[in-house]
């Protein structure tokens, strides 16, 4: 019974901590709005039925024949790139595009695969046409963005992959992701957080589907990997870099960056995208 309370108790201050630091992935309306006074111009919200789902994304109001996409890791959503979509020197040359994934925000509430995930972009994508696309995934959102260029070649002109949670064998796990896991847990914490637990237990499987499609991606690639990342194991960046054969592709390591790179090193980022142009 001992045993049994000092667990309750773990897990009860687990969820507590992780409901804390995952407060960061939430935006209400009304701060959106606030924030998008202070930050001009505010984006345009969208929501598309896409084969029986439901796509909600941000769109910057500009027209371009440059299009940039953003795709967010887990958890996360479309306002976790909220500084990209008033970035003056972004906006100069393309129309910024930022959706919520399936299983997030406002987006159907729905465990997909990262295939699945990839061929919704994909028809947001072609709601675009006659455009030259960029594509940048961070984390979670890197193998999405990947498996966008892999399954539609066509779509896609170039990738910036940040933080690529990409190699199955490196996959990181921690004391907690089994107890965050356990229907006593997931009863307490926020919708959001069980998605991306749910997508963590999956997404080796899904990594591992992709390992001969890496040779098919034949654009432009950047991939930025940091040297103090404790999300991802820091040999990520090194994987994705061995598996472009036959993509032109440039691996900016950065030694004394984290895991947050767009947030860290918006420079870096800044720059990567405008090379694509």
């Amino acid at each position: 019974m001992k045993a049994y309370k000092i667990w309750i108790t773990l897990v009860l201050g687990l969820i507590g901590g992780l409901y804390g630091c995952m407060q960061s992935f939430t935006m209400s309306e009304e701060s959106i709005k606030q924030y998008y006074q202070q930050h001009p111009p505010l984006p345009l919200l969208n929501t598309v039925v896409l084969s029986k789902i439901q796509l909600h994304y941000a769109t910057s109001k500009n027209e371009s024949e440059h299009l940039l996409l953003l795709i967010h890791g887990a958890p996360g959503a479309w306002f976790g790139y909220k500084e990209y979509l008033h970035d003056s020197s972004l906006l100069a040359h393309f129309k910024i595009i930022v959706p919520d994934r399936l299983g997030y925000n406002q987006s159907t509430d729905t465990l997909a695969s990262v295939a699945q995930q990839a061929a919704s972009l994909a028809q947001l994508l072609r709601r675009f046409p006659h455009q030259k696309v960029t594509v940048l995934g961070r984390s979670y959102g890197a193998p999405i963005a990947a498996r966008l260029a892999m399954d539609y070649p066509e779509l896609v002109d170039a990738l910036v992959l940040v933080a690529p949670a990409c190699a199955p064998h490196l996959e990181k796990f921690w004391w907690f992701s089994g107890p965050s896991n356990t229907p006593f847990a997931r009863f307490f914490l926020p919708k959001y957080v069980n998605r991306a637990s749910d997508e963590k237990f999956i997404h080796v499987a899904q990594l591992q589907q992709m390992q001969g499609l890496w040779a098919t991606i034949r654009c432009p690639v950047s991939i930025v990997q940091g040297g103090k990342d404790w999300i991802i194991d820091v040999r990520n960046g090194a994987y994705v870099d061995s598996a472009l054969v036959n993509a032109p592709h440039k691996y900016v390591f950065l030694p004394e960056n984290g895991h947050l790179l767009t947030t860290e090193r918006p420079d870096v980022i800044r720059e990567l995208i405008l090379e694509t142009l």
